[in-house]
């Protein structure tokens, strides 16, 4: 018998090559992940706009949100499939605290990051931290900061604009008098 595999090592490189090719070709033609939950407009009852939180969560079929509370913070954990892509808290610190205080203990984000509002917020891809601004009243002796991480790198500025718009909406709520202990 005749071999008719025609060159050997060239022919199955070539083949390879062609497969891997068809392999890659259908991995770009592959539809991109979808986003089959509705967006929620809150984070554990705070209300927060779409349009912020959106940028901030994965594609999945099913979103779910757990509220945990502990002396001085209370925390929101939201989740897609079941694993935790998303996470806030509101934490109370001293009067004097910074966001770099904050940013060196908070997850996701780092004192040596990007700052916005007169360094009121510190933020990155995966993470921000953001003063909240209480009435002066509520918080003559403490402040409150609004803390945020991804499980994923997300868009620095979206990032930046949800602690934002988050820590706004946390100062008018009952939250700058529930844990300033008045």
């Amino acid at each position: 018998m005749r071999d008719i595999s025609g060159g050997g090592v060239r022919s199955a490189a070539s083949l390879l090559g062609a497969a891997l090719l068809v392999g890659l070709t259908a991995a770009c033609s592959s539809p991109s992940p979808t986003r089959e939950y509705a967006v929620p407009g809150d984070v554990c009852g705070t209300d927060v706009a779409r349009s912020l939180l959106e940028p901030l969560l994965p594609a999945g079929e099913r979103i779910s949100a757990k509220s945990s509370s502990a002396v001085g913070a209370t925390r929101c954990r939201l989740s897609v499939e079941g694993e935790i892509v998303f996470s806030s808290a509101v934490e109370k610190h001293d009067a004097d605290t910074t966001a770099h205080d904050v940013a060196a203990s908070a997850y996701g984000v780092d004192p040596t990051d990007a700052t916005a509002a007169g360094g009121r917020v510190i933020y990155s891809k995966t993470g921000a931290v953001g003063l909240v601004g209480c009435p002066a009243s509520a918080s003559a002796d403490s402040s409150l900061w609004a803390t945020v991480r991804t499980s994923h790198e997300v868009e620095a500025s979206a990032m930046r604009d949800f602690v934002e718009g988050y820590a706004a909406a946390v100062a008018g709520s009952d939250a700058c008098r529930a844990l300033s202990g008045r």
